[in-house]
């Protein structure tokens, strides 16, 4: 493929292009105030977010999309109740001077106050970097709950946003957050004069923002998956009219064949460690699709399965120990796990429906896939001893589940019966669904790991 961008994506390429520094502040109390992420009915935390303070209309700008993107970050998850800054009663000028008045907070019902500043350093130069400080308080308590400084080029403001996201985030459910975090996914469009939809790879953060589409459309492309631990992305492409594998590094745009395998070449996968991929592969076999892995290294390919059914989709569990794969082996399409090197296989599904499109929580606690039943397709869990199943979506086409970096949201494609097909998210609760921003239609999304 010869098109290709070289990338400037500001959460994607953080330490080739500045220092980042953090200086954590004394430490803060422990959060009497917590959100219960198993509790699917529990009431959102009313929460009041102040637009972080600068000494120039251009830092008080800068502040307030800084905070206008955390607050849509929160707003998304469906656990906080962001308090409409009308309601506001303790002016900017009385908080930047005296502090949090906590009684004005309870006033407006608030549970919790994120107040911070912000600082433009050296604007007139050719890489002004910013200074963000933040402090976030129990208001019931009148105790700080954490408070952190970051000082990044100024370019990198969405990831800055992002990332007091995630402190938030962790302080007030004692778990990791997912905003820093990018998706890849199949642009889908026609442009004027096309009769035929091109199918593109791009990206964006987790929250629609920063879009970019890598590749132009002239080959088809398919089921993009990224490294557990670069920013490194795998994925299908036609170029020249035969299926291969390649391996695309974001920094830099560099990109290489991982293969040129006979036959198909699907349903790419790499292993926690990112030095292993699995994958489907029909060559010399008839056509048969079987699992296989390769080592990234050494290009070195091993055969996992041998049966005559259809063997597809491997995912790895986050210890490395183990493969969940789609078959249908036993005469219609169900998941098992194996060893990675292929021995002891176990059926894990026995439920009425299809099982398809297997892949493993970060966690290492559940298994998402795709159900094909009564005429429906959802998207469900399962655990990997197969002892409890639930589904969580119902659609006329839902497929290609993805996790959060923290497992506990899905992101996957659904495809109405209009033929529009978009990327939705649903907590693991079952709840929460929400349509993902993208510019055009959009399907096969991965997700990618935390980006510090």
């Amino acid at each position: 493929m010869k098109y290709m961008k070289k990338l400037f994506t500001p959460a994607l390429t953080l330490s080739t292009f500045f220092m980042l520094s953090v200086l954590m502040f004394a430490q803060p109390a422990q959060a009497l105030v917590k959100i219960r992420l198993t509790d699917a009915n529990a009431d959102p935390m009313p929460i009041a977010l102040t637009n972080f303070s600068g000494a120039t209309s251009e830092e008080n700008d800068l502040g307030k999309r800084m905070v206008g993107l955390i607050s849509n970050n929160l707003k998304n998850t469906g656990l906080f109740n962001n308090i409409s800054e009308r309601a506001f009663l303790q002016s900017d000028d009385s908080l930047r001077l005296n502090g949090p008045i906590f009684k004005e907070w309870r006033l407006i019902n608030a549970d919790v106050l994120l107040v911070g500043t912000i600082e433009i350093i050296g604007p007139e130069t050719s890489q002004p970097k910013m200074r963000v400080v933040y402090r976030l308080y129990d208001v019931h308590d009148e105790k700080q709950l954490a408070a952190k400084a970051y000082t990044a080029s100024l370019e990198f403001w969405r990831h800055i946003g992002h990332r007091v996201s995630d402190d938030i985030y962790t302080t007030l459910t004692g778990e990791k957050g997912y905003f820093a975090s990018r998706i890849v996914y199949i642009g889908e469009d026609a442009p004027r004069g096309m009769k035929i939809v091109r199918k593109r790879l791009c990206v964006m953060d987790q929250d629609g923002g920063s879009q970019q589409c890598l590749t132009d459309g002239k080959a088809l492309v398919l089921t993009p998956r990224f490294s557990p631990n670069s920013q490194t992305i795998i994925y299908m492409s036609y170029a020249n009219g035969k299926p291969r594998l390649y391996l695309l590094d974001l920094p830099t745009g560099e990109q290489t064949i991982l293969g040129d395998f006979e036959g198909l070449n699907s349903s790419p996968q790499f292993s926690p460690d990112g030095e292993s991929v699995a994958m489907t592969l029909t060559m010399g076999h008839e056509g048969n699709p079987e699992v296989y892995t390769m080592d990234l290294k050494k290009r070195k390919l091993k055969r996992l399965t041998t049966y005559r059914g259809i063997d597809t989709s491997p995912s790895y569990s986050p210890d490395g120990k183990k493969i969940v794969f789609n078959s249908d082996r036993a005469g219609k399409p169900a998941l098992y796990i194996m060893d990675t090197d292929g021995n002891r296989v176990q059926r894990l599904t026995y439920g009425e429906g299809r099982y398809y499109a297997p892949t493993w929580s970060p966690r290492g606690d559940l298994i998402a896939f795709v159900k094909q039943l009564n005429g429906k397709f959802h998207i469900g869990v399962i655990d990997p001893e197969g002892t409890e199943e639930r589904l969580l979506t119902e659609g006329y086409l839902d497929e290609s589940p993805t996790w959060s970096p923290n497992g506990r949201v899905i992101v996957f494609t659904r495809q109405q019966r209009s033929g529009d097909t978009h990327v939705y998210s649903i907590d693991l609760t079952g709840y929460n669904l929400r349509r993902l921003p993208t510019p055009t239609q959009a399907s096969d999304p991965a997700w990618s790991p935390l980006i510090k």
